[in-house]
C-alpha cells in the first residue's frame, strides 16, 4: 500500500525586492516576455518606414514627407515624436535588449554553478550527496517532486528504485547510509541551456553596441561619377554597371558592379546584389535600393547644339544632360529649359496596358501647372518639341548602405550559440532526478524530485510498480 503526495516547488511569496526582483530576472518567463517584446518591434520595423537619413534636415524631412500618404501626413509628427520611424535605433528596441543583457547574465549566475556541479557529480557524488539530504535541488529547468508512503523497509524501496533507474539507462551515484541517491541522462545538455542565455547576451550585447557605436553611410551612386565616402577619403566609389531582373521601372532583383579605388592599392570591382549584404574592406555593404532614373538632353532641332537645362534639386548647375527620377520624388523629377521658358517632367505611364518599360515626358509653358503636351516614350527614344529634340533613356542609381563596425559579429556569435543550444536541446533534453527515502513512524518515506527540461516529464516506467510512484506531478515552478 503507497500514498502519493505531489511537493510544491512554488517558492513562498517573499516581501523582501531584491528577492522579487531576482525571481524576475530567473524567470524562463520573462525570456519569452522579452522575445515577443523585440518580435514585435523588429516586426513593426518592417511595417513603418524608416528612413535611412535623419529628419532633422527640413529639406529632408520635406522630401521624406512628401513621400508619405496625405491620409498619414496629420500623425506623422505624433508618430515621428514617439520614434517609430527610427524603431532601430530608437529605446523602443534598446530598452528590450537592455533588459534582456541583464536578464541573460542573471540566468547564466543563477544556471552556471549547478551545471558545474552536475557535470561534475562523478567527481564530487559525496558532496552532492550530503547536500541533497535536507531540501529540494536548485531548479534549472522544470522542478516537479513527489513524496509516497510504502510499507516496507526504507533499504528496500531504495535499493530497488535505485536498481530500476540503472535498468532505464539512467546513471546513478546513491548512499546507501543516508539513503540518498542521484539519476541524470544527458547531463551535457545543461551546458546547452547555459549556451541559450549566453548566446543571448551576446546577441544583445552585440546589437546595442552596434545601435551605439556603429557608423552608417548612405551613398548614391551614378554611372560614370566618382563619390567619396564621408570619413574614408581615401574610398572612391564609382558604379560601373547595373544587371536589372523583372519589371525595368520597379526593379525586384538587380545586381550592381561598383568600383572602388584605393590609394594604396589597384582599383577593384565588386558585385553587390540588391538587398544582399557583404562584408568588404571591414564593412558591411548593402544595396538597399535600385532607382529607375530617366536621362534627357536637349538640342535644338535645327542647329543640333546641344542646349543646357536645370534639374529642379538642391546644387543643381545648368548642364546638357540631367537625371530626373520616375519614383514621383518631387522636384528631383523636374528640369527646366531656360532658353525656350519650358519645364519638363518624367513620371510613370498611368495605363496599365503599356509595356514595362515605357515612362511619359510632359512639357509645361513657363509656371503653368497643367502640360502642354504628354507623350509616351521608350529607352532612347527621342520627341520634338517647340522647336526642340528630346532625347530620353532609361538609366539607374543605386542607393548604397556600409555600415562601419565589427559589433555585428558579436551579435552573430550570438545567434550561432543560440542556435546550438537549441537544436542539442531537441535532441536530448538532460534529466536529474534525486531520489531519498526516510523512516517515519510505521512508513517510509519515498521523495522523488525532477528537474527536466522535456514538455512532460515522467519517470521511468519501470518504477511503475507498487510502493513506487509512477508519475510525478507538475507542481510548477
Amino acid at each position: 500500500m503507497s500514498i502519493g503526495d505531489r511537493i510544491s516547488t512554488r517558492p513562498a511569496w517573499s516581501s523582501d525586492l531584491p528577492a522579487l526582483l531576482w525571481r524576475a530576472l530567473t524567470s524562463p518567463q520573462f525570456t519569452l516576455v522579452l522575445l515577443l517584446w523585440l518580435s514585435g518591434v523588429i516586426g513593426l520595423s518592417q511595417i513603418i518606414p524608416q528612413p535611412l537619413y535623419s529628419l532633422d534636415e527640413p529639406l529632408m524631412y520635406s522630401q521624406w514627407l512628401a513621400s508619405m500618404p496625405q491620409f498619414l501626413w496629420p500623425l506623422v509628427d505624433d508618430l515621428r515624436s514617439l520614434g517609430l520611424f527610427h524603431l532601430r535605433t530608437s529605446a523602443w528596441l534598446r530598452l528590450p535588449l537592455a533588459l534582456l543583457l541583464v536578464h541573460a547574465l542573471a540566468m547564466c549566475a543563477s544556471a552556471l554553478p549547478a551545471v558545474w556541479q552536475r557535470t561534475r557529480v562523478r567527481a564530487e557524488s559525496s558532496e552532492l550527496l550530503e547536500k541533497c539530504t535536507d531540501e529540494a535541488p536548485l531548479a534549472l529547468g522544470r522542478l516537479l517532486g513527489l513524496a509516497t508512503w510504502c510499507a516496507e523497509a526504507p533499504e528496500q524501496v531504495f535499493s530497488r528504485a535505485m536498481q530500476q533507474l540503472v535498468q532505464d539507462g539512467y546513471t546513478v551515484r546513491s548512499n546507501q547510509r543516508t539513503q540518498v541517491g542521484l539519476a541524470w541522462r544527458w547531463h551535457m545538455g545543461w551546458w546547452a541551456l547555459c549556451s541559450i542565455y549566453v548566446g543571448l547576451a551576446l546577441l544583445a550585447t552585440g546589437l546595442l553596441l552596434h545601435s551605439w557605436l556603429s557608423r552608417t553611410y548612405t551613398l548614391i551612386l551614378q554611372p560614370g561619377q566618382a563619390t567619396s565616402v564621408p570619413g574614408l577619403t581615401a574610398l572612391v566609389l564609382q558604379l560601373e554597371d547595373t544587371h536589372i531582373a523583372g519589371d525595368p521601372l520597379d526593379p525586384p532583383e538587380g545586381v550592381a558592379h561598383v568600383r572602388i579605388a584605393k590609394a594604396a592599392s589597384s582599383d577593384e570591382v565588386v558585385t553587390l546584389p540588391l538587398h544582399a549584404g557583404r562584408m568588404i574592406e571591414g564593412m558591411w555593404w548593402t544595396v538597399v535600393n535600385i532607382v529607375p532614373m530617366v536621362e534627357v538632353t536637349a538640342r535644338d532641332a535645327h542647329e543640333g547644339r546641344e542646349l543646357e537645362m536645370w534639374s529642379f534639386i538642391p546644387t543643381a548647375h545648368a548642364q546638357p544632360r540631367v537625371r530626373l527620377s520616375l519614383l514621383g520624388e518631387g522636384n528631383a523629377s523636374f528640369a527646366s529649359l531656360p532658353t525656350q521658358n519650358i519645364t519638363l517632367r518624367v513620371g510613370r505611364a498611368p495605363d496599365q496596358g503599356a509595356p514595362s518599360c515605357r515612362f511619359m515626358l510632359s512639357f509645361f509653358y513657363g509656371v503653368e501647372t497643367t502640360p502642354a503636351w504628354t507623350t509616351t516614350l521608350g529607352d532612347g527614344d527621342e520627341v520634338i518639341f517647340e522647336g526642340v529634340r528630346y532625347q530620353a533613356s532609361l538609366s539607374y542609381d543605386v542607393q548604397l548602405r556600409i555600415q562601419q563596425s565589427l559589433w555585428w559579429g558579436v551579435a552573430a556569435l550570438g545567434w550561432l550559440a543560440v542556435a546550438v543550444g537549441g537544436v542539442l536541446l531537441a535532441l536530448q533534453r538532460p534529466v536529474w532526478l534525486v531520489v531519498r527515502t526516510t523512516k517515519e513512524a510505521e512508513h517510509c518515506r519515498l521523495i522523488i524530485w525532477m528537474d527536466t527540461l522535456t514538455p512532460q516529464a515522467l519517470l521511468p516506467e519501470r518504477l511503475h510498480s507498487p510502493g513506487v510512484p509512477a508519475s510525478v506531478g507538475d507542481s510548477g515552478r
